[in-house]
């Protein structure tokens, strides 16, 4: 009976372990820091979410796409001036180069994130995943803020 239980707590340990170490590899070039979504009233379907992404390999990494379990989709936008008009256009990937950082922000490249299934306030939390051209996907915590009502939010949704 003993001998069972120890090899069922090695088991046990390995698999914890092992865990440990793949966490540690989805991290291991990529940095996502700063993630958070703008509130938005309860009934709105789309919100936007801004991080910073940082890539501490020698070489470029691209994001080849994002999900959250709390959104039925999550795209990525880059918001363009065109004919003095504000667009948003979907971006398929997001190469960061070596060594470097891009920043999700209002006016720039951001999420879209679809659908909330459950509505999400100030001070929630969600997950988001990213995930990147070489399978390492990485997901981080996100955190719901108010709304700032000067900086450049989503009121336009020309495509």
């Amino acid at each position: 009976m003993r001998k069972t239980n120890q090899r069922l707590l090695s088991i046990a340990l390995s698999f914890f372990l092992l865990g440990f170490s793949a966490l540690s590899f989805s991290n291991e070039n990529i940095n996502i820091s700063d993630v958070w979504i703008s509130e938005a009233p309860p009934t709105v379907s789309i919100m936007a979410a801004y991080a910073r992404l940082e890539n501490t390999s020698k070489e470029k990494q691209t994001l080849v796409s994002i999900s959250s379990t709390n959104f039925s989709n999550v795209e990525l936008h880059l918001s363009k001036i065109v004919d003095g008009m504000a667009r948003m256009e979907k971006q398929q990937t997001l190469t960061i180069p070596a060594n470097d950082f891009i920043e999700l922000s209002p006016g720039t490249y951001h999420l879209m994130l679809f659908n909330p299934k459950v509505p999400l306030k100030a001070g929630d939390t969600t997950t988001i995943t990213f995930t990147f051209a070489d399978v390492v996907s990485t997901t981080v915590e996100a955190i719901v803020k108010k709304r700032n009502n000067n900086s450049h939010e989503h009121h336009h949704h020309n495509h």
